[in-house]
């Protein structure tokens, strides 16, 4: 009587290598999160200048783009004085050669606002300054900031917005931010810890005027950051 041959499939030996590859390739594939904008606060000591010099329309609105640059190294600013140091030869000032030096320069981050919203800063500093008119004449930093906000260069915006050119405009609000950053910058590095996600801290009894305006313009500079797209 023939013998019928049975075969049993016996089990397959994959080597180390093999069962990572069968596991992932049998492994159920999901699709990646999404991941959602995220705000931070960037330190204001890490700033060193904002310049606004281009506007662009987005959704109806016309938008002043402003942008941020972070303080450089000791390295980067002597190679930066270097390149662009004014000469007798090229015949111009230090102040020339320093808004050229910054125009070929990228800022790191961009913040857009509506030029009301830049107005809306400007009447805030100015709303403290009125309700602590007392205070200011005893503290050094409430006096300087008075200076700013009642400069000539700060007054009228509404005027030199219809008068003035778009040129015109950039320097405005680029002198105007550069001037409350000096000033906060100098505050919150004296007299605070920044954190980069959660504001300044106070560590010591200092002006509570600048610490309220710090706190407003570390929120206008405020970094967006959008959803990554991923690599295609």
């Amino acid at each position: 009587m023939p013998s019928v041959a049975t075969s049993s499939a016996s089990p397959r030996v994959l080597t180390p290598s093999q069962a990572v590859v069968h596991a992932a390739s049998s492994s159920p594939s999901s699709a990646p999160k999404a991941r959602a904008p995220r705000n931070s606060f960037v330190p204001l000591q890490r700033l060193e200048c904002v310049r606004v010099a281009k506007k662009l329309r987005r959704n109806g609105h016309r938008l002043y783009v402003a942008g941020v640059f972070y303080k450089r190294n000791e390295a980067r600013r002597r190679l930066s004085d270097c390149v662009y140091k004014a000469s007798a030869a090229s015949k111009e000032s230090p102040e020339a050669m320093h808004t050229l030096m910054m125009s070929e320069r990228e800022p790191d981050y961009v913040v857009e606002h509506r030029f009301s919203e830049f107005r809306q800063l400007r009447d805030s500093v100015a709303a403290l300054v009125r309700a602590n008119r007392a205070h200011g004449l005893e503290c050094a930093g409430c006096q300087d900031l008075q200076c700013v906000i009642r400069s000539p260069q700060h007054q009228n915006w509404t005027v030199k917005r219809m008068l003035g050119n778009k040129e015109t405009r950039f320097a405005l609000l680029t002198k105007f931010l550069n001037d409350l950053l000096a000033l906060a910058g100098e505050r919150t590095t004296s007299g605070s810890i920044t954190e980069e996600f959660g504001g300044a801290v106070s560590i010591g009894d200092d002006c509570s005027v600048l610490e309220q305006v710090s706190e407003l313009l570390q929120k206008f500079l405020k970094r967006n950051y959008q959803p990554s797209l991923g690599i295609i």
